[in-house]
């Protein structure tokens, strides 16, 4: 009798793949690594996914789905900061891949839903919208990015990481007053 496919297997090899990412780094995902902690075997893993950049892309993927779940309950752009912030620092090696992949995707013009959940929140919370938005929405992400970044190699609850995430909040309330300010010019005098 055929066996039938297990329906939950490439869920459970890319689960397998982060459980990897978070304790070694990209480089302890390996074909066989995998199969071995995903308790499968490496030629399942190759029947799922052709070549480790496939399953890195599908790692990479479930990190900003886990990012994005992180952030979509949040209506405040400075709240969705704060989050972002927390959650790249409790998972440094996740926040390495996926910003790894930011810069492709935008080039590649692929989804981009972290981008696309920060607009809407920027719409709904200054009014900013079309380009504008997009400028605005592409500069938090990069100060932020930049921000985790440096609080990672500081040390998350350190000093130096506590001065950069207070520095950004202060640059992401002037860049909200300021294309806020643009969009409504009537609030140049408040």
């Amino acid at each position: 009798m055929p066996r039938t496919p297990d329906p939950g297997l490439e869920g459970r090899i890319v689960a397998a793949a982060l459980r990897l990412l978070d304790r070694g780094g990209e480089s302890a995902i390996t074909m066989r690594a995998v199969a071995h902690e995903a308790g499968t075997t490496t030629p399942t893993i190759y029947e799922r996914f052709p070549n480790r950049e496939a399953l890195l892309r599908e790692v990479a993927n479930r990190g900003t789905d886990e990012v994005v779940s992180a952030l979509q309950p949040l209506r405040r752009v400075e709240t969705m900061a704060l989050e972002y912030l927390r959650f790249s620092c409790a998972h440094p090696q996740r926040f390495d891949l996926t910003v790894e992949t930011f810069g492709s995707r935008f080039v590649m013009g692929e989804p981009m839903p972290a981008i696309d959940l920060l607009k809407a929140r920027l719409t709904a919370e200054i009014g900013v919208n079309g380009s504008k938005c997009e400028d605005l929405a592409l500069a938090i992400a990069s100060l932020f990015i930049g921000t985790a970044r440096g609080m990672v190699a500081a040390g998350s609850d350190t000093h130096h990481a506590r001065e950069l995430r207070r520095a950004s909040l202060s640059a992401l309330r002037m860049l909200l007053r300021a294309f806020s300010i643009a969009t409504y010019p009537g609030k140049a005098s408040e």
